[in-house]
């Protein structure tokens, strides 16, 4: 009879959710090696080299969303994460004036008075309520409908038992906040149009949404489920660059036996005769054998591309076929000369987290252009100064900028060969008008396209999250109906990526979660 100690597990990707799942299987005494293709693990929460001396994060750029339990459980502060700064402030920049500055549950700035001040600490307290239920259910495999299991049937309940425990009004929100759109819900809240486009725009980055469109309030609560140094919704800067953070989850998993292999693409996964896993077969040539497969690439990668649609159900081609990848979002990296000064933005609130989202109308503008294939000249902008903190990543006096830039398609009706260009120009217009003199201080620019993302790290569509957060790609449908529980058609093979649930974000929970299953099934 196989033990753990003799079945060989075999796991595709190096990316958070692939060296936590990889840690977590190698704790339980299975025998693991980790596939990546590029020459450094992380993924898209990796560091890149801009300009000589400069580095600035690959995609990602704030610790954000992750949860406490994976990194006590890992003890990555032993392996050397730490946290250039934390607990960082959002300042939303006011083309009229003077910036707003949230900070936790506390707002101030452009005229903000009292009132606002009180309603933005009830919605917080309501929103924080709401997303608890959400970070509940996370913690655990979701439940399959129609199912007659035990575990699933647990399951179920468990997910009615987080719902009733909330309480009569958090519950009585949850029903009737849950299928309408952000701006609905801004718009029972408050009246100050910068402190609704400020709050959107956490709903949409990284998602093809629109404050109109619904679905936008899961992506905002989803957003909220992190509790990073205790402090729910809260931003950090690791030190050392993105990739320490992915370093660290390096170190946890080589510590716990996970042997990593780098420059390691894979070709394909190898079947048998009876379609059950029997290993990988690498793109140069070479093949491995593996009893148990793990893909933590995204669903529609893992299926069409490493397994192969004749291998699967016609009804599995299909639904895998159809799940929406569409890409977003772009990254604009700057290496500058200077620290820049923005208007209406203190010196000591330089280093936070910097955003452009005035109104939900100028949101719901650049989505507009999105639907049509096209881009707006003025796109909401998350913007961070890493070197303020981290005097690592440019030489002395000198800075790099990091931003990701929302609504910015994956498919353009220019292409974005010819896009490109002028995308990042409107981007350093806006940026210029934000910062009077910031593109005197510009020595190195580049835009980094979803065109871009799928080609550097494989990810269909260059969606960052595996596949968008909707409905019908949500909780036991997340990627697709039947395959819910980080199992597949094919026998062996297990799903630890973002396209499983939960979904996206640096919370690690869909590795842990999916190594959790695969002890439960495989001892």
């Amino acid at each position: 009879m196989m033990t753990r100690k003799n079945k060989n597990i075999a796991i595709i990707g190096g990316g958070h959710n692939g060296l936590i799942c990889g840690s977590y299987l190698a704790k339980a005494g299975f025998k693991v090696d980790l596939y990546e293709a590029r020459s450094d693990i992380g993924g898209m929460a990796s560091t890149r080299e801009l300009a000589d001396g400069y580095k600035v994060p690959g995609a990602a750029h704030l610790l954000h969303q992750i949860d406490s339990g994976i990194q006590k459980s890992l003890k990555l502060k032993q392996h050397g994460l730490s946290y250039a700064a934390s607990g960082l402030k959002t300042v939303s920049i006011n083309p009229k004036g003077n910036a707003l500055i949230f900070d936790d549950d506390n707002i101030s700035g452009d005229d903000i008075t009292l009132r606002e001040q009180d309603q933005y600490k009830e919605f917080k307290v309501n929103m924080k309520g709401l997303s608890g239920f959400f970070k509940k259910t996370y913690q655990s495999r979701p439940p399959r409908l129609g199912s007659e299991d035990r575990k699933d049937l647990t399951g179920l309940m468990s997910l009615g038992w987080n719902l009733r425990t909330m309480g009569k009004d958090s519950m009585r929100n949850m029903l009737k906040f849950i299928a309408v759109n952000i701006h609905d819900v801004l718009n029972e809240y408050f009246e100050h149009e910068h402190i609704k486009g400020s709050i959107a725009l956490d709903a949409l980055l990284g998602n093809r949404l629109g404050p109109r469109t619904n679905n936008s309030v899961i992506t905002y609560l989803h957003q909220l489920t992190g509790d990073l140094n205790g402090v729910q919704g809260s931003y950090a800067i690791p030190k050392g660059g993105m990739n320490s953070y992915t370093q660290a989850l390096q170190k946890a998993a080589e510590s716990a036996g996970v042997t990593v292999h780098l420059n390691s693409p894979i070709k394909q996964i190898d079947l048998d005769d009876e379609n059950k896993v029997k290993g990988l077969i690498l793109e140069n040539g070479e093949t491995v054998q593996a009893d148990i497969v793990v893909s933590g690439i995204d669903p529609r990668s893992t299926f069409m591309c490493l397994v192969g649609p004749k291998y699967l159900e016609p009804g599995v081609v299909h639904k895998i076929s159809n799940i929406r990848m569409r890409g977003n979002t772009s990254k604009l990296h700057l290496a500058l000369s200077g620290l820049p000064v923005f208007k209406g933005v203190e010196p000591d609130d330089l280093g936070h987290r910097i955003i452009n989202a005035p109104t939900m109308k100028y949101l719901e503008l650049a989505h507009d252009f999105t639907k049509y294939g096209q881009y707006s000249d003025e796109l909401p902008m998350e913007i961070i100064i890493p070197s303020i903190h981290d005097d690592t990543l440019a030489p002395k006096g000198r800075h790099v900028l990091s931003a990701i830039v929302n609504n910015t398609a994956y498919h353009l009706k220019d292409g974005w060969d010819d896009s490109k260009p002028k995308i990042l120009e409107n981007c350093l217009n806006q940026l210029e008008n934000m910062a009077p003199g910031i593109k005197k201080l510009i020595v190195h620019a580049e835009l980094l396209s979803p065109v871009d993302f799928e080609n550097e790290y494989g990810i269909t569509g260059g969606h960052w999250h595996h596949g968008e957060l909707t409905f019908d790609q949500f909780l036991m449908l997340r990627p697709i109906s039947g395959m819910a529980q980080y199992t597949s058609p094919i026998e062996s093979l297990y799903l630890c990526g973002a396209g499983s649930h939960p979904g996206g974000g640096l919370m690690g929970l869909a590795g842990r979660n999916a190594a959790n299953e695969i002890i439960s099934r495989e001892s």
